[in-house]
This record gives structure tokens, C-alpha cells and sequence, in this order.
């Protein structure tokens, strides 16, 4: 999804989504919302005026003019993207959805509420690198004031199974669990979690069967899919939760979508059935699923009218690349990269030969992350991978979310090409090693200069981190990162868990701030980051990762990270020295000012 922040007018972003799970997260670092059950919604403010888009993109600003006209009243800003949900209390005092869908495009409706839980976006300053709870706590601020028709989303920070399980004594849909320290990426992610006390979701409406002799028409039931990339597959029947004025809705908005053929990718033999197209998707309740991943007890709640357009609707932008428009899983995709450049797999192959024996004693036995490019575009890769190379070893890791994933790791040149195969460029190692990747084997402090600071105060800020180590009698070594800033490595001595080499890490970096709030911070916000250079500690954690050194970057003229000496350091190496084409002897215009300076 492209926008234009910071740059001109604010476009629509594609929403993160939350993933289904069963069971709620267990330990630190989670926070918890109550889930509504509504309209994800997103509210652009710019100069005055208030757009308000659905989960597709499609533009519903007429249709919440009430929640339109109290956000056009917050006077505090001139540019804001607001994600939030849309919702209609009922009369047992808990969101309804048919009572919702009831007063949209009431003009002067005073049902409709927006729950805000989260913030893009604000006077110039693209927000989605921020921390979750630094996000929220602006959001807080932000909305200090506003009408009534906007509400600010609280959290809870317990243990994630005892807040679920009052959720649902309390009636409610359910929670979304989300890392206190993620930033916002666009499309379904694993940093947010979705537990419903009630199994629903939306399916795709495949076909009808029509009440016989009913005048009006009206349905009897519906067959519904489940989407799998292009394809739709059969996901069972809904036979009841129909009101009248439901079953005769429902029948006119699927008449000009009848067609001849089952659009199913497994045709089924449905005699009674009328063929739709896909395009229209109901929220369906159900008790579970069969083996055969059909439905059971599934009860009609209502049309997603915010997940298909109205005729002659248009998306507002651009989507993002799908496995249709690019070849790439949607879900595969964690961050998208649209500026990146990228060598070709010939460079690549004769760079690792180069570089091989020196890379693996940073990248060997470690867990990896990566960014790839593949069918024209670069990302950072997430979730099923794609066919592996023999010489490529997976290991199978828990999520700290719950469930089972994959990772990739090597130890030879012959597994490096490997990944070069699976169009992997840039390398981000977990700070451990495969052996025992629950506890960290280093810490890393990363440099990351805001506006205005001159490469000078990141090598002055780096050699300050570097005795502060020493001073706790860990010996440090630097790392240029190809990009703006410099990562200050040490590794441990003892054994520690990933949760405390992070509180290990904030402890130091703390240490700087402390003195010299006007030089250094521990927040990510752009707003504040002027003048400044954010200690970012969150590079430490369980799964948390830097670039790592000797990895390429997908950037113009191909620099790499690179480890240094603390001699270089000081006579001001700066952060692209080295490239594919010079992996071990910076270029002569790679320093930034002389030794005795």
C-alpha cells in the first residue's frame, strides 16, 4: 500500500490485522483490548477535512457523518490517520452489528460511536515505526476533548488467558492481544492476536438456495467459501439466523452477481444451489469446524457491506501486492519495501564466494531473518516459505505467541547460495545461535540518528557506549550498517534470556539519556527524534534481530553492514564505507573526517 506521508495529502493505508488463535498469549511484553464487535474503520483528517474508509478501502464517509463531523471538530491537529472500529451499542449495552449496519447513513444518527485504538499518522510525522504504546499514548493525548462520537481504546496489561476469560464472562466478543513494542505493518501479522469468545469470521458467499414461492424473493440459506489465495473453496452451509428483512436483502444483493458456473476451485455437486461470485462476504458464527474444514452449526449474523464495494464503487488506491499482481502471498509479506534496489543472484553469488569465511562467523548457526526479492518485489519475509534448498537447514522454533514456526539457518558457503536462490538479500540474525535459542549470546545497541546530527555525534555516542560496556567488563566490537547509523555488538558473558539482555540493553542506553536528554532517547517518535539519536534497545528480545554484519543492503550502490574497528570508528568510518564490490577496504570517500580532527 502506498501512501503519501510527509510528502502531500494523506492516502488510505492498509489496516494490520490480527491473527486467529485459540489461546491467549501468556507472559510479558502483551497488551489487551476488548474487541467490538463493528466496522473497521480508518479516519484521515487533513486541513480541515474528514474522510473515513472501510477495511477494502472503500470510501464511507457519507455514511458515518456522525463520527465525519466530531472528528472535523478536534482542533488540535492539521493531518492525522486514525484506525478504530465503528460500532452501534444495542440494548444489552454491548456492540450489535445489525443495530450497526441499521444507522449507517443516518444522517443524524447519535448511535454511532468510533472506538480509536491506534495512531498512523500526526502533523507530518509517519507514526507506524513507533512502539505500540507510544502510538497509544499519543492517541490518549490526541483525543483529549473530543466529542463524544470518539472514543479512546484502553488496554489492559495482565495475563492474557485471565483477561480472556472475563471478556467472555462479560458477554463480550472477545480481545485483541497485541506486543506492547510492535510497530504497525499493514496486513495480517502475529504481533496482534485475535481471540474471539464466540467463533465468527467472514466468508465469501458462493451461492443461494431460494425460499420456493416466496413473493418478494427471498433466500433459504447460503453455501459459503474460504478464500486460499485466488483460489475459493467450499466451507460449508448457513441455514439459519436469517430475519425476513434479511433473506430478502440478501437476495437482491446477489442477483447481478448470478452466474452460470460454480466459482469454486473443487466444484461440488449443489443441485438446489444458484452460483454467485465471490464477492460479497457475510459474518457467519459457528460452533467449529469438521475435518474436511466445513462449518458446523453456522448461523448467519449479517453482510459485510464494508468488505464489498456498491455498484460502481472503486478502490480508493492501489492494493498491495497479492499473489495475483505479483506472485507473492499477501501473508507472506511482513513490510513491504518499495524503494529498495537490489543486485542481481550473479552478484550475489560472486559476493558470498568472496566473502564467505568471514560472514559465517557472524551469520553461521543463527536464526534469520530476511529480506527477499522475488517477481519484482522486495520485503521482509514472513510466515510459509517457499521451497528450501537442501543446503539451507529449517529449524523449528515456538512462537511466542503460541504455535509453531520455521526458520531458516546456515553454516556454509553452500547454504548461503542457497538462500541466494530463494531470492534472500539482506540477512537479520537472532542474537543466538541455534544450539540454544532461548537464551541471547550478545546484545546490540543500535545508533539511529534523527535529523540535523552529524556523523561526528554518532561516533562519539559509539565510543561513550563502548566504555560503558567495558566499564561492565563486556568487550565490544562496532558494525557500520550500510544505511545511517552504527551498531555498537557485545557479546555476553553469561547466559541470559531474551527478555533481560533487552532490559539489559535499556538499562545502558537509559544511562545516556539520563544525562544527556537533549542528545539521546529511548522513543522511536519522529516528532521527538529531531536533533537526537534513538538508543534503540529493542533490537534485543526473543526473535528481535539487526542486520547482520557482512549482509548486503538493498539499497543504491549495494552497501553491506560491516564489522570495523574501534580505530575506524574514530576516524570516522562512515556507514555505506563498503560495498558488494568492496566488502573489506572502505573507499577513500568513506570517511567522514580525519583522525586528528
Amino acid at each position: 500500500m502506498l501512501t503519501e506521508l510527509g510528502l502531500g495529502r494523506l492516502s488510505f493505508i492498509e489496516f494490520q490485522m490480527p491473527t486467529l488463535v485459540d489461546k491467549p498469549p501468556k507472559g510479558r511484553g502483551w497488551t489487551h483490548e476488548i474487541k467490538y464487535d463493528g466496522y473497521r474503520t480508518q479516519l484521515i483528517i487533513q486541513e480541515g477535512r474528514v474522510q473515513a474508509f472501510t477495511r477494502n478501502g472503500y470510501d464511507w464517509t457519507d455514511r458515518y457523518g456522525p463520527i465525519v463531523r466530531a472528528a472535523a471538530q478536534l482542533k488540535t491537529t492539521e493531518r492525522a490517520i486514525v484506525d478504530g472500529e465503528a460500532t452501534v451499542f444495542g440494548t444489552t449495552g454491548r456492540p450489535d452489528f445489525q443495530a450497526l449496519r441499521r444507522e449507517l447513513g443516518k444522517a443524524e444518527s447519535t448511535n454511532l460511536i468510533f472506538h480509536a485504538f491506534d495512531l498512523l499518522h500526526l502533523d507530518g510525522n509517519d507514526l507506524r515505526d513507533v512502539p505500540l504504546l507510544e502510538r497509544k499514548r499519543t492517541l490518549q493525548r490526541f483525543l483529549k476533548g473530543a466529542p463524544p462520537a470518539l472514543i479512546y481504546v484502553d488496554h489492559l496489561e495482565g495475563d492474557g488467558p485471565t483477561v480472556f476469560e472475563h471478556a467472555c464472562e462479560m458477554g463480550l466478543e472477545g480481545i485483541v492481544s497485541k506486543r506492547a513494542d510492535s510497530p504497525y505493518r499493514s496486513g495480517r501479522q502475529d504481533s496482534w492476536l485475535k481471540l474471539k469468545c464466540i467463533k465468527s469470521d467472514n466468508f465469501p458467499i458462493v451461492a443461494f438456495v431460494e425460499k420456493l414461492g416466496a413473493r418478494p424473493r427471498r433466500i433459504a440459506s447460503l453455501y459459503l467459501g474460504r478464500r486460499d489465495g485466488n483460489r475459493v473453496h467450499y466451507a460449508g452451509k448457513a441455514q439459519s439466523g436469517y430475519s425476513l428483512t434479511d433473506a430478502r436483502e440478501v437476495r437482491e444483493r446477489l442477483d447481478p452477481l448470478i452466474v452460470d458456473k460454480s466459482p469454486l476451485a473443487e466444484p461440488i455437486d449443489k443441485p438446489k444451489a444458484t452460483w454467485v461470485q465471490p464477492a460479497v462476504e457475510a459474518e457467519i458464527q459457528y460452533s467449529g469446524t469438521t475435518d474436511d474444514g466445513l462449518l458446523r452449526e453456522a448461523v448467519f449474523k449479517g453482510l459485510r457491506d464494508d468488505l464489498s464495494p456498491p455498484a460502481g464503487a472503486s478502490l480508493v488506491c492501489k492494493k498491495p501486492p497479492s499473489n495475483e499482481s505479483s506472485g507473492v502471498p499477501r501473508e507472506n509479506i511482513l513490510q513491504l519495501l518499495p524503494d529498495a534496489m537490489v543486485p542481481s543472484k550473479e552478484e550475489l553469488i560472486r559476493y558470498w564466494k568472496k566473502v564467505a569465511k568471514k560472514a559465517l562467523v557472524h551469520l553461521g548457526r543463527r536464526p534469520l531473518k530476511l529480506v527477499r526479492h522475488s517477481h519484482g518485489i522486495t520485503f521482509y519475509h514472513k510466515g510459509r516459505l517457499p521451497d528450501i534448498p537442501d543446503t539451507v537447514h529449517q529449524l523449528r522454533v515456538q512462537k511466542r505467541e503460541g504455535g509453531e514456526g520455521v526458520r531458516l539457518w546456515v553454516d556454509d558457503l553452500d547454504g548461503l547460495l542457497g538462500l541466494v536462490e530463494i531470492g534472500a538479500v539482506e540477512l537479520h540474525p537472532w542474537n543466538t545461535t541455534v544450539d540454544d535459542i532461548e537464551h541471547a549470546d550478545r546484545v546490540v545497541i543500535d545508533l539511529d540518528p534523527g535529523e540535523g546530527i552529524e556523523w561526528e555525534m554518532i561516533v562519539e555516542t559509539a565510543l561513550k557506549v563502548r566504555d560503558m560496556l567495558r566499564s561492565e567488563g563486556l568487550d565490544s566490537w562496532p558494525k557500520v550498517t550500510g544505511g545511517k547509523g552504527l551498531h555498537v555488538m557485545a557479546p555476553l558473558q553469561a547466559v541470559i534470556t531474551h527478555d533481560d539482555a533487552r532490559q539489559y540493553a535499556r538499562k545502558l542506553a537509559q544511562q545516556l539519556v539520563s544525562k544527556h536528554p537533549d542528545r539521546y532517547l529511548l522513543s522511536a517518535a519522529p516528532s521527538a527524534r529531531c536533533g537526537r539519536i534513538f538508543l534503540d534497545y529493542l533490537r534485543n528480545g526473543r526473535g528481535n534481530t539487526a542486520v547482520g554484519a557482512y549482509s548486503p543492503r538493498a539499497r543504491s550502490s549495494f552497501p553491506i553492514a560491516a564489522p570495523v574497528t574501534w580505530t575506524q570508528v574514530e576516524k570516522g568510518i562512515l556507514p555505506d564505507a563498503f560495498t558488494l564490490e568492496s566488502p573489506f577496504r572502505p573507499a577513500k570517500a568513506a570517511w567522514a573526517m580525519r583522525k586528528n580532527r
